[in-house]
């Protein structure tokens, strides 16, 4: 690694602690937003006494016009969230980072979750720039891959074994035109 690049990660960090010690809550309690904005998609964190999600809704802004676009990722973390509603099924392929392969699982197609506190991070790919706020909000809802993720790891924080069909259970068919 070359030194400026430690440097550049060495002082994103230390940004990083800052902003998230402002909210007055345990390290640990942000690792799975830590988690969604350095590597992607949904996590959970436990312990005895906290529970966290994070989900992310991905916007996308495309100028037609001069035809170049940004997206806009918007990490949801939510502390101690329970279900107040979920609705609809979907039947999706998913892999759990605990399991080699990708299996047939249902999900619901929305959901509204209840937290006691909910942090919001918003990325702008165009600016550069993650904006960091706590939502006066106490329920969010998702909807589509959201909600898949927010399910996923609810079941996660329930200890719930994530089954399924698995991938091999499909049978290949060939389609001629």
């Amino acid at each position: 690694m070359k030194i400026n690049d430690l440097k550049a990660i060495l002082k994103f960090s230390s940004r990083e602690e800052a902003i998230f010690g402002r909210f007055d809550l345990p390290k640990d309690a942000f690792y799975p937003m830590i988690l969604s904005l350095k590597i992607g998609g949904a996590w959970s964190y436990s312990t005895d006494d906290l529970k966290s999600i994070s989900v992310m809704k991905v916007f996308t802004s495309y100028d037609k016009d001069n035809k170049i676009g940004h997206t806009i990722e918007e990490v949801w973390l939510l502390l101690n969230p329970v279900y107040v509603s979920k609705e609809g099924t979907v039947h999706r392929l998913e892999k759990c980072g605990g399991k080699d392969e990708r299996s047939l699982v249902t999900r619901p197609y929305s959901v509204t979750l209840r937290a006691e506190r909910i942090i919001v991070a918003s990325i702008s790919t165009a600016k550069k720039k993650i904006y960091v706020k706590e939502s006066t909000e106490k329920t969010v809802s998702f909807s589509g891959p959201s909600a898949f993720y927010a399910a996923h790891e609810m079941e996660h924080l329930e200890n719930v074994e994530i089954e399924g069909l698995p991938m091999w259970a499909f049978e290949y068919e060939e389609v001629r035109d």
